[in-house]
């Protein structure tokens, strides 16, 4: 499971996911009903993507979006057995 916190990440998630499946930006952009210019400007960052659009992406790429409570980063506060229970599902 890849932790995404920003547009620049997710768009690099969404480039690495479209090479490892073998797609260009055009079939992908065709599979998904958008523009080719729009996905580039996604996989680059785009920081104002339209949501809508960004899950039509995901879906012709067979990945969807799990959201998950951020890990306390303070070690005196670190819980070992919730952080294994966040990667358990």
């Amino acid at each position: 499971m890849r932790s995404i916190r920003t547009c620049r990440e997710l768009g690099a998630a969404i480039r690495q996911s479209r090479k490892d499946q073998g797609l260009t930006q055009a079939a992908l952009a065709a599979k998904a009903r958008v523009g080719r210019q729009w996905l580039s400007e996604l996989e680059t960052g785009k920081q104002t993507a339209e949501v809508g659009r960004v899950l039509w992406i995901l879906d012709a790429l067979d990945l969807n979006i799990t959201l998950r409570a951020a890990v306390d980063s303070d070690p005196d506060n670190f819980d070992l057995n919730a952080y294994i229970d966040t990667w358990a599902d």
